[in-house]
């Protein structure tokens, strides 16, 4: 995929954002306005959020782009942001894979529209300075190859992903160690996988997190 970013022609900030794609390759970043319209998006922005191509998602409303719930869930941060001027960052798993996004205000109080920017890293990543930002977790989740999973397969994966044995994950949800593998062999089915090694790296790639399993799918 190209490394040069799709610019809109009357954007007020190119300079800033090839500035920021020069200093940080890899990351994705995007403009969106007060009105939840993407305004810029680069190639990785596009690839983690939408596996597309930029021009997929520039001129198109969030909710256009990824659904009335999880669009409000990502206006009423940016809001937030707006309100009180103070960064936020929120973590969010899409396509099966943990990504994290800092939102940051933009444009300045005298400027005509409200402009946000937003960085996007595949992984979490913990802020140097994490009283500056608003850390959130999202309620939403798009599980891409994890769709088929069960909420306890989803469980059982996550405990997998932290290194856990059939017995401590049995002791942890008060199964059976034999339920434990029966759910074990299911996941390996619905994920093609031949070993527990495998299936960890499902886990890892997602930052699954036991209580990722009560997350409303999108």
């Amino acid at each position: 995929m190209s490394d040069t970013p799709h610019i809109p022609q009357d954007s007020s900030v190119p300079a800033e954002i090839h500035r920021l794609l020069h200093c940080e390759p890899g990351v994705g970043f995007a403009i969106v306005d007060g009105e939840g319209i993407v305004r810029f998006a680069n190639p990785r922005s596009a690839e983690l959020f939408l596996q597309s191509k930029p021009e997929a998602a520039v001129n198109m409303s969030l909710e256009e782009l990824f659904g009335k719930e999880w669009a409000a869930e990502r206006m009423a941060v940016l809001r937030k942001v707006s309100a009180t001027g103070k960064p936020a960052i929120i973590r969010h798993i899409r396509h099966g894979k943990q990504i994290q996004s800092t939102l940051r205000l933009l444009s300045e109080p005298e400027d005509d529209e409200i402009l946000y920017l937003v960085i996007t890293t595949e992984g979490e990543q913990d802020p140097a300075h994490p009283e500056a930002f608003e850390i959130i977790e999202s309620k939403l989740a798009h599980l891409g190859p994890l769709e088929p999973l069960t909420r306890r397969e989803m469980e059982v994966l996550a405990l997998i992903g932290h290194g856990m044995s059939t017995k401590e994950i049995a002791d942890t949800l008060h199964r059976s160690p034999r339920t434990v593998e029966r759910h074990c062999d299911g996941l390996r089915e619905k994920l093609q996988t031949a070993n527990r090694v495998q299936l960890a790296e499902f886990a890892r790639a997602a930052g699954l997190r036991i209580e990722d399993a009560n997350l409303k799918r999108v």
